[in-house]
């Protein structure tokens, strides 16, 4: 099979996320890179498929967030070219805001969780566009713009074995592995539920034998899997915002609020209680407190800014 998934061990979690080598007649190529942190998990997993991390000759990232491409310089760094939305291109030749920004978040603990993303030479970088067709060898792979978690996200449609698949970054959600329980990273600062659902949309209209999540694995269901994915945005985000909006909730209490009901649904879903409590943790928890809460200060700006507008207007 040309198509080898590669567990990262990422968070020291088996199956909560995945990087994909695809054999193909031009060489080896990867779809996600993962962090450097599971830089030597990827080594292994590259060398278990048949060849040498060297031998990989392209890189396709979904977005830059660095569980997704912390070690694409890495490989761009030697034989890859790697390849990313216009957007996301300058943050890979000079990573200082991505790495500064890790560095805020997780302090001390960076090295373990995500690493520090290399320089990616500015000549191993292609810069993909919406709707733009990339072959590699038997392989002909389309950008789709699809943002929402980040608005430098692509999802990535090719054909596999006779199979229309798509690897989907983010945009389709993340799976607890074991089961079919759908959970959602709302990461700060570009988290927009409005486009997220339009992004669904266009994944759904494709009509896909076959999406794969970097968190993680293959989903054969595709329709019911989306529509799972746009309850939990439905039902997510409004329950956040009653948490934040509550006053006299202290920020620990509002993890425990959250965490209660996101376990509580996985499962429900039939996750194993052992991974829902291992994948959806305080630190889940934080980051997605963190971007609603971002998206509605965001939009309380646009508001004011527009009730602005209009009054000069009169």
């Amino acid at each position: 099979m040309p198509l080898h998934e590669i567990d990262l061990k990422y968070l020291g979690l088996p199956g909560s996320a995945s990087a994909f080598l695809l054999e193909t007649s031009d060489g080896p190529i990867l779809v996600e890179s993962g962090p450097m942190s599971t830089l030597e998990h990827l080594h292994a997993g590259i060398r278990a498929a048949g060849f040498e991390p060297d031998e990989i000759r392209h890189v396709l990232l979904t977005h830059i967030h660095l569980d997704h491409a912390g070690a694409a310089g890495w490989f761009g760094s030697r034989n890859a070219t790697v390849h990313v939305h216009p957007v996301g291109a300058p943050h890979l030749i000079d990573p200082e805001r991505l790495n500064a920004s890790a560095k805020r978040i997780y302090a001390d603990r960076l090295p373990q969780i995500l690493g520090t993303m290399h320089a990616c030479p500015e000549d191993r970088v292609r810069i993909a566009r919406d709707g733009d067709e990339l072959t590699i060898g038997q392989h002909t792979f389309t950008a789709i713009e699809t943002p929402g978690h980040a608005r430098h996200h692509h999802a990535w449609a090719t054909e596999i074995d006779g199979r229309r698949t798509c690897f989907t970054g983010d945009v389709a959600g993340m799976r607890i592995p074991q089961s079919q329980a759908i959970t959602i990273p709302l990461a700060p600062p570009e988290l927009d539920p409005d486009l997220w659902h339009r992004s669904i949309d266009r994944i759904e209209s494709a009509d896909f034998d076959e999406l794969v999540l970097t968190h993680s694995g293959s989903v054969e269901l595709v329709q019911p899997h989306l529509a799972a994915l746009r309850e939990r945005l439905d039902e997510e985000i409004p329950l956040l915002k009653s948490l934040i909006e509550d006053s006299e909730l202290e920020p620990d209490a509002r993890i425990e609020r959250y965490l209660e009901h996101i376990h509580a649904t996985a499962i429900a879903r039939g996750a194993p209680r052992e991974r829902v409590e291992s994948h959806l943790s305080a630190g889940h928890a934080l980051m997605n407190l963190m971007g609603v809460q971002r998206l509605m200060k965001s939009r309380s700006g646009r508001e004011s800014r527009n009730a602005g507008s209009q009054r000069s207007a009169e």
